[in-house]
């Protein structure tokens, strides 16, 4: 059973701290912007240069396969993460070893040395691993009650052993990590014996020593508290009194910024405040987590990341609010029919790591809304990140000055302009181009105008005169077993330069690849897999080729993903744009429908760890209100139908029958009986009738609010008309 415990003690955290909302402050000196009455009006001088663009904010907290080797490298690498906290969770170690270097223990330093090497690979020796030695001790919210805090009664022997032992595995594997020495002190389900005691400063004071006896040249980090300043005062003054007495400071003071909504800006300052009244001076700081769970959309991540640019914080990463060794990259990334696939905040992300180069002064915050810029001479580009905290709808506009200052995005007197509309959107393939045009820089300044649609929007503001190509995928969205399909697909030259040798791809995959090779993709009316490249390709133009797609009666019933791509030779260099599409085979009556092909939504996850499943594995974290998974069935004519849940439900969670809500193409059919299994490797059948109609239906299976939760699915199965 994979448990959400995370999230758990999160809604428990919650409940327990009413979270400050900070006062957005203004910033003196902000470039001019172009004053429209109604207008949202933001400003960028990239004349006035504001430090290095650090990618502050490019950092997550797990989100990564146990052993690294998720999520792939196309999501992965365009990131360009720059920091990353974990420290093997999933075992129990230390507590589950008995308090000695067991099993449980070695199982999570594997996982951490995993993933540090493979998050070092895609992104370079600057990498941070930030070790969470708490997690590794075992103190993850589900340690027993009887766990032994270290330092009790004054005995830290134990502790001791196990930061050795642990360190000196760690280092062996060559990897240089910091340590993290212990999360979240301010609760007892992490750390029971109360934040800033006797012994909490014991356990304090014992690792900062020992770190630096095992590995002096490890960074230290800490106290990782989960209030800010802000909200508990006393807690930072006491803290920062005592390591400055006992010469226990950290290298990185690290804190959480969660709450709604905790201003980075503002936090680090009032975090360097207490430091200095102690009689520290300027300490690097990272935000280890960031971003609440209720306000996970890409109008709010682009905001953070906006806010993290102008900040005192040298590293930050984002929450993880569906806990822990899923890859989706702390919510990044959403789990479809077909795999992974990016959503609004990853493409949030993936925007402010284009921010490269050299910061610019801004505006910074009008309103709720937080601008950031960069401007990068090596790539020939200027990027404006826009966010939004509070939910802006309506007009707005951003007004680049400056011009003069950067040449070498000026062509015969004129810059070219695009803005990417980020929504909030999930699975998101690729970025809405709402703006893309080419402007007289006569003027020394621009003014390009953009609207919020939704409360989520997210912007990206490019200065690039190779940007702005795009890819369009047209496709279906069912297939049907056997067919042909024609699948077009479009490149749009958006940009302000000529591209040359273009070529397309259409390319089918699969979250089983063996599923994907029974189809067959070909230039239509060739037997060739890629059409011929077009030539030239002026500005504002587009060039469409059509491939067709064979789908054989044996083809299974899951989903596919189409995914277009092109590449282009510009000036500048090459370019490629790539988008795609989801399609299914629906499930017919008497299929066996996996349900981990479907569509999981709300923190349903994927999990192969208990025997007895059929297909790839089964769904699995739902454990709470929200989570759920569904397939699509076709049938052919109106009824009502049996549908078939097969589920585990074991010891973990209420003692009694399991419930779960089930759904077609969004109205609810009833209430699921799923009686306990006796083990999670057990499996078992329970039935509902579901009324659908002639065609296409989408079933369902969520955790609703009056259901019990704590179940895992295996697969469904649609059987004749039954009885009303």
């Amino acid at each position: 059973m994979r448990a959400r415990s995370r999230a758990r003690r999160w809604a428990a955290a919650v409940a327990a701290a009413v979270a400050l909302a900070l006062p957005l402050l203004g910033v003196p000196g902000s470039p001019a912007v172009a004053d429209t009455p109604g207008v949202r009006a933001l400003g960028v001088d990239l004349s006035s240069n504001a430090g290095p663009a650090d990618g502050v904010g490019l950092g997550v907290l797990y989100g990564v396969s146990q052993d690294g080797s998720q999520p792939d490298d196309q999501y992965l690498k365009p990131l360009n993460l720059n920091a990353f906290r974990g420290g093997g969770w999933f075992s129990g170690g230390w507590i589950k070893d008995d308090y000695s270097y067991g099993s449980a223990t070695k199982a999570d330093i594997a996982s951490i040395v995993d993933q540090a090497k493979r998050l070092r690979k895609a992104h370079g020796p600057g990498f941070q691993y930030q070790v969470l030695l708490s997690d590794l001790y075992g103190a993850n919210a589900g340690e027993p009650a009887d766990t032994q805090w270290p330092c009790a009664d004054g005995d830290c022997s134990n502790y001791v052993t196990f930061l050795t032992t642990t360190i000196k595995a760690l280092e062996k594997s060559g990897v240089d990590f910091s340590y993290d020495i212990w999360n979240e002190p301010e609760f007892s389900f992490f750390w029971g014996p109360g934040v800033n005691t006797p012994q909490y400063f014991a356990m304090w004071d014992t690792a900062y020593r020992t770190i630096r006896k095992v590995a002096p040249d490890a960074k230290i980090v800490g106290p990782s508290f989960a209030y800010t300043p802000q909200r508990m005062p006393q807690e930072w003054q006491t803290w920062f009194a005592h390591v400055h007495a006992e010469h226990t400071v950290p290298d990185v003071v690290s804190n959480h910024d969660e709450g709604d909504v905790d201003d980075p800006v503002t936090v680090g300052q009032a975090i360097e405040d207490d430091a200095q009244a102690a009689g520290l001076g300027h300490l690097p700081l990272s935000a280890n987590e960031y971003q609440p769970a209720d306000r996970q959309s890409a109008g709010v991540t682009a905001w953070y990341l906006a806010r993290f640019a102008q900040s005192s914080y040298s590293t930050a990463m984002r929450g993880n609010w569906v806990c822990c060794e899923i890859p989706n990259l702390t919510g990044l990334l959403t789990q479809t029919a077909t795999g992974w696939a990016p959503n609004g905040n990853w493409w949030a992300m993936r925007t402010y790591a284009d921010m490269t180069g050299t910061l610019v002064s801004t505006s910074h915050e009008v309103g709720s809304t937080a601008i950031s810029a960069a401007k990068d001479r090596t790539h020939k580009r200027a990027i404006a990140m826009i966010g939004d905290s509070d939910g802006y709808t309506g007009p707005a506009s951003v007004t680049l000055s400056g011009l003069s200052s950067v040449p070498w995005l000026v062509r015969h007197g004129n810059v070219h302009v695009t803005v990417y509309r980020i929504p909030d959107q999930s699975p998101l393939y690729a970025r809405q181009v709402v703006y893309s045009k080419t402007l007289s820089a006569a003027s020394g300044s621009v003014t390009v105008p953009f609207t919020f649609q939704s409360a989520h929007d997210a912007f990206g503001v490019y200065l690039s005169w190779d940007d702005a190509q795009q890819v369009t995928v047209t496709a279906p969205d069912t297939l049907s077993v056997p067919g042909t399909y024609d699948i077009p697909v479009t490149f749009s030259n958006g940009s302000g330069v000529t591209d040359r040798a273009v070529r397309t791809k259409l390319a089918v995959s699969s979250s089983d690849p063996a599923d994907a090779a029974g189809l067959t993709v070909t230039c239509k009316g060739t037997t060739r897999p890629v059409c011929p490249p077009v030539g030239s390709l002026p500005p504002g133009a587009s060039t469409t080729a059509t491939y067709e797609v064979s789908v054989p009666a044996t083809a299974a019933r899951v989903g596919y993903r189409f995914t277009g791509s092109a590449t282009a030779v510009t000036p500048d260099g090459p370019v490629t744009a790539q988008n795609s599409a989801d399609l299914t085979v629906p499930c017919g009556i008497g299929d066996v429908c996996e349900a981990e092909t479907g569509n999981l939504t709300g923190g349903a996850c994927f999990a192969d760890d208990h025997p007895g499943s059929t297909g790839t594995g089964f769904v699995a974290c739902l454990t709470s209100t929200g989570p759920g998974v569904s397939q699509q069935f076709s049938v052919p004519a109106a009824g009502t139908y049996t549908f078939d849940v097969r589920y585990s439900a074991g010891p973990s969670g209420p003692a009694t029958t399991r419930t779960a809500t089930v759904s077609a193409d969004g109205t609810p059919q009833g209430q699921i009986q799923l009686p306990l299994t006796g083990s999670w490797d057990t499996w078992a059948d329970a039935t509902i009738a579901v009324h659908l109609s002639a065609g296409l239906n989408t079933v369902g299976v969520s955790v609703g609010s009056g259901d019990t939760a704590w179940y895992n699915i295996d697969h469904f199965v649609l059987t004749g008309a039954a009885a009303d």
